[in-house]
């Protein structure tokens, strides 16, 4: 038995799933070479059960705190396509200064049907809220109501207090008006007087409570006695809750279920509380830990649990910049925030229509392995997924189609969402990442047959952790061509060796190339590109005996080489991701992979504009400030480049040695033009003019004081250190943009 024919008959079970109607030998497969044999992991399974159903799936977790914000202005269009609840500042009346208020945004929900919950402590003002007394509080909680009442339809609740059990500070210990007591019993009072203050105004609007920062019963001995004190107090002052709601800002996806199943509910049922079973809302959810807000592959673990155990709503915490859609947008000079791959997964998520399927993972006991979500729709007879989560080979297998009437031929579509970041930043942290994303990437698109139980599994080897993935399983239909994808078995062929049938089981049309093992093996493809301009080119690959390389000319023009990792078999069973950066004429190009070092074979290249801005805030910066801008929580810019050896260094990927333009956004608030002494590899080039701007990088407007200065830099294939340093004068800097000269 040949090593190949070992390797089919090991991975059968998976591999079958996607084999096509009539999977016969395509035309000029050959014989694999004779290289050692890949080891072949056992996939995770993620097993959906179409015969299981919830009702209509609720999306707990689609939504985020001040998600959407007025200044600068958050898209209607991108706001509608994403997001089911937002978490916002209650306004004062008439007062709409503060961007993520409810007041200020009100404008922009109009007519999306997204509802907000009004935050009122946000009102005090302070972090943690600055306590002033009950008569300024109460006064502050009229002039909320009133501000709400123009907007009420789009409310979905309203926090009397958020995060009470530690955030109240200033006079809160001290205060006469105060009954004397313990913190928490001081918080309860203060909750009674509220609510009845709330509900004086308007009786039927719904308030949601306690929303503690931490609801962990089992870490802390105080944390059930709390909330037993606040459902017994708000019983008997009749100021129970409409919903429930707390925040689950821990890293584990199972703090939520558990603290509701072995808690909660139990504490609930024990005190009889009036309308329990309560609506469930955490109003904030996920780490502060770099790789959670906007992310896919870490997003959809939380949306797993929560719709496993009937959460109804559910706000992402924000710890990136608020108003962009829960780090789902990017900013741009001049123009509004773009999708990035986080954007295309939410929207992916408002999108799933119908009821809600039962989800399990392959070991329940991992709270942080692969995740899904899953949907029927009874309508359009399809089975929608949404998977991510893990750097694993997982198979998710959708059990009872033919139960729903689907086969024995199904059409198979598997996408998915890209979480890019730049390995070459100064700052590591995942949520930086981001570039925005035009759309969704087509993976496979083919007709599939059930198995002999009517069920299918669709394979994803290899599923990438931030990224996120979406199955659909519907009647047979034609498949609809990406434009930006490009089979490697339509390319031409020089010394190589075309793969199908059972063995193309994995790749995107059927079919890949291998046996490019020659010093003159080549695959060359013909690539149009709508403009010139620098490209991202993502090959789709195997490696199954080590680290690989392909060459890269464009129009026979050098431009580098394309890097393959090790992966854990070779096409039949395993195909990841590589890019390179590529310089494209308008036009046709030939594009050419040429063997390197070592050996890979190719599925397919994807070749989309470059969407790469160079943060000034993620280089690396000497002598100045990382700085923020107004109401966002990370650094957005680079300050105080005062000194003489103040500076920001970009790492810079150029695909090809040549002249190329970089733009430097920037903000000069003086009177007279100043200067950056600009360097590449040490080597200098010139300096940049920042003519005045009338202001500072430091205004709520974010991109709109700052301007653009260019310059002209020659850069070598590779990573180039390009480094800005004060020359004369002061300037702020935003970003820089590279493009072809």
């Amino acid at each position: 038995m040949n090593l190949r024919r070992a390797r089919l008959l090991r991975t059968a079970v998976t591999l079958t799933a996607l084999t096509a109607a009539a999977a016969l030998p395509l035309p000029g497969t050959g014989p694999q070479r004779a290289h050692a044999a890949d080891t072949v992991a056992v996939p995770e399974v993620i097993t959906v059960d179409t015969g299981r159903q919830s009702g209509p799936l609720t999306k707990a977790g689609l939504g985020t705190l001040f998600g959407v914000a007025s200044v600068p202005a958050t898209p209607k269009d991108l706001v509608a396509q994403s997001q089911v609840f937002l978490s916002q500042h209650q306004s004062l009346a008439g007062d709409a200064h503060y961007p993520t208020s409810t007041e200020a945004v009100t404008g922009t929900l109009q007519g999306t049907g997204v509802k907000m919950i009004a935050r009122f402590n946000d009102l005090m003002g302070g972090w943690p809220y600055e306590w002033k007394s009950m008569d300024q509080w109460l006064g502050q909680v009229r002039s909320g109501m009133q501000s709400l009442a123009a907007y009420r339809s789009q409310i979905y609740a309203v926090v009397p207090l958020n995060e009470p059990d530690n955030k109240l500070q200033g006079a809160f210990m001290t205060d006469p008006g105060l009954p004397a007591g313990s913190y928490d019993s001081k918080v309860n009072y203060l909750w009674t007087q509220t609510v009845r203050t709330i509900r004086s105004i308007d009786p039927t609007i719904r308030v949601m409570g306690p929303n503690y920062e931490h609801y962990n019963p089992w870490e802390s001995a105080d944390r059930q006695p709390r909330m037993r004190a606040f459902l017994v107090n708000s019983m008997n002052t009749g100021t129970v809750p409409d919903a429930i709601g707390w925040h689950s800002l821990g890293p584990s996806p199972g703090d939520v279920p558990a603290a509701l199943t072995s808690y909660y509910r139990p504490l609930e049922q024990e005190l009889h509380l009036p309308g329990a079973p309560k609506p469930i809302v955490i109003e904030e959810y996920g780490p502060g830990s770099g790789d959670f807000e906007g992310v896919p592959g870490t997003m959809v673990k939380h949306w797993a649990e929560f719709a496993r155990y009937g959460i109804d709503y559910a706000t992402m915490g924000v710890y990136t910049n608020p108003g962009l859609l829960g780090n789902s947008l990017r900013r741009t000079y001049g123009a509004a925030p773009r999708p990035n791959g986080g954007f295309w997964f939410m929207s992916w998520f408002k999108s799933m229509q119908g009821n809600g399927l039962a989800v399990s993972r392959w070991d329940t006991r991992h709270y942080q392995a692969a995740d899904a979500v899953a949907s029927w729709d009874q309508a359009a007879r399809t089975v929608t997924v949404l998977a991510g989560g893990e750097d694993a080979d997982v198979d998710v297998k959708v059990q009872g189609l033919a139960a729903r009437g689907l086969g024995p031929n199904v059409r198979v579509r598997v996408e998915y969402t890209r979480w890019s970041k730049d390995p070459n930043e100064a700052d590591p942290t995942v949520e930086a990442g981001g570039d925005p994303e035009s759309g969704p990437h087509v993976l496979v698109d083919r007709t599939a047959t059930l198995d002999a139980d009517g069920d299918l599994t669709v394979p994803i080897h290899r599923m990438d952790r931030y990224d996120g993935y979406r199955i659909t399983v519907s009647p047979p239909a034609a498949a609809v061509a990406d434009p930006t994808v490009y089979e490697a078995e339509a390319a031409q062929r020089t010394h190589a060796v075309l793969h199908g049938g059972s063995d193309g089981v994995l790749a995107s049309g059927g079919a890949y190339v291998g046996g490019l093992d020659h010093a003159d093996s080549a695959l060359a493809f013909a690539v149009d590109a709508p403009k010139a301009g620098l490209y991202t080119m993502t090959v789709r690959y195997a490696a199954g005996v080590g680290d690989a390389t392909h060459t890269v000319t464009v129009g026979g023009r050098p431009q580098g080489q394309v890097a393959y990792p090790a992966t854990t078999g070779w096409a039949p069973a395993q195909l990841r991701t590589a890019t390179r950066r590529v310089l494209l004429a308008a036009g046709r190009n030939t594009v050419t992979l040429g063997h390197g070092t070592g050996y890979a074979e190719v599925d397919r290249i994807e070749v989309r504009p470059d969407t790469h801005r160079y943060e000034a805030e993620s280089a690396t910066v000497t002598d100045a400030r990382r700085s923020v801008f107004p109401y966002d929580y990370v650094p957005g810019y680079v300050g105080g480049l005062d000194s003489a050896t103040s500076a920001v260094e970009f790492a810079v990927d150029a695909p090809a040695d040549g002249t190329y333009r970089l733009d430097v956004g920037y903000a000069n608030g003086t009177a007279a033009t100043s200067s950056h002494h600009v360097s590449v590899d040490g080597a200098a080039q010139g300096d940049t003019a920042y003519p005045p701007t009338g202001s500072w990088l430091g205004t709520p407007q974010q991109d709109r004081p700052e301007r653009l200065s260019s310059i002209t830099v020659h850069l070598h294939p590779g990573i180039n250190r390009v480094r800005l340093q004060k020359a004369v004068g002061f300037a702020e800097l935003d970003f820089l943009t590279v493009s072809p000269a």
